[in-house]
């Protein structure tokens, strides 16, 4: 059997890799005294994308267990950002609800988040970036055709 070096592991390294990316976000928005974290604007984005979601409904978008989803709601809802209101359609559903405070900030998270993919892809030519998604995106996939869970495949953009 031969040796595997862990940082040799593809998935070893695509997660000290978005832990690092996080931690970049994390400082980028502490450095302009944004008190959000990278997964509530994670929410906050499929929100501005389409208002009144359901926790389930964004749990499935952003990939996230729900029960991590309602915990971040409910931190939004704490800060004002978002509120919850019992679906329409199903009495035992929530659909949450983006507030206008949170558009003061989404043009300045929005900046961030800009800044902080600019550091990390510093250097990497834009067709470098491109074969980069493109080969995330079937890794993505890959493993979401393993898993029992309800996400649907990401779109590739060739």
């Amino acid at each position: 059997m031969t040796d595997v070096k862990l940082e040799n592991i593809i998935n070893h390294k695509v997660a000290i890799l978005a832990l690092l990316m996080k931690r970049q976000v994390f400082k980028i928005l502490a450095d302009n005294n944004l008190e959000i974290t990278p997964d509530q604007w994670v929410v906050m984005y499929y929100l501005w994308e389409e208002n009144g979601l359901s926790i389930g409904e964004i749990a499935r978008r952003s990939k996230k267990d729900f029960a991590n989803v309602t915990r971040i709601v409910d931190k939004l809802e704490k800060r004002k950002y978002v509120t919850r209101r019992k679906s329409k359609k199903d009495s035992r559903s929530y659909n949450v609800f983006i507030l206008k405070k949170t558009e003061k900030i989404k043009k300045e998270i929005q900046n961030i988040w800009k800044q902080a993919s600019d550091i990390a892809l510093s250097g990497i030519s834009i067709s470098e970036q491109k074969q980069l998604m493109r080969i995330l995106t079937k890794i993505e996939n890959n493993v979401l055709k393993n898993l029992d869970e309800d996400f649907e495949p990401t779109k590739t953009n060739e």
